[in-house]
């Protein structure tokens, strides 16, 4: 057990970057099925990181059928319950990927004459090499960060809406994506440690294979 956990951990801990986040023009949420992300830009907004925030995602393969709105008007409810003014919310929901994401965003600001340098990416902590991965390779003109909710570890972030099993199996299927995405332009190349193939191979072994692609 303590062997297949450490491996847990090693793609957990490879998959956040834990940035030093500084001030930048806007906070973009790339919508997702994790409510918390709302909370974490409502943090960060109230911190001054951003004077603006950006919400998109229509909704996708994990919130077509949990979600009665749209993943843009879903986490705006939770950004405004915690305080941030409506005026400072801007809303992208046709999305359903986080290549969309980027792309329907930009397409957004320019219609609304609005001009970026820097943006603060949030997404859920598995989930935030992939979000700047993808922004700098389908947005590079703007200076990207990234950040998640906070959590001390793996089992601290996992609860009864986002169970271990799921949540590992999503992270094998990311593990998938940053190995193959570059090849077809989605992503920048990452780092890629001697032991992931490995380890993520190891995991679908075991069963672990509900979200990799063909």
């Amino acid at each position: 057990m303590s062997g297949y956990y450490n491996q847990v951990l090693a793609v957990w801990n490879y998959l956040q970057l834990k940035q030093d986040i500084q001030p930048s023009d806007a906070i973009l949420l790339l919508g997702s099925s994790d409510l918390r992300v709302g909370e974490r830009v409502a943090e960060l907004y109230h911190q001054g990181i951003a004077p603006r925030v950006i919400i998109s995602g229509g909704l996708g393969r994990m919130t077509d059928d949990l979600f009665p709105q749209s993943e843009a008007e879903m986490f705006a409810k939770v950004v405004m319950d915690c305080g941030v003014p409506c005026e400072a919310i801007l809303l992208e929901s046709q999305s359903t990927n986080t290549g969309e994401n980027l792309i329907f965003t930009e397409q957004l600001i320019v219609e609304q004459g609005i001009k970026l340098n820097s943006v603060t990416l949030v997404q859920k902590p598995y989930m935030e090499r992939r979000a700047l991965a993808c922004c700098e390779q389908l947005w590079p003109q703007v200076n990207a960060q990234v950040t998640s909710p906070q959590f001390p570890n793996f089992i601290d972030y996992c609860n009864t809406l986002h169970p271990s099993c799921d949540v590992i199996n999503l992270m094998v299927g990311e593990l998938q994506r940053i190995e193959l995405y570059p090849n077809q332009g989605f992503f920048k190349p990452q780092p890629w440690p001697e032991n992931m193939t490995r380890i993520m191979q190891s995991l679908i072994a075991i069963g672990y294979d509900e979200h990799l692609i063909a």
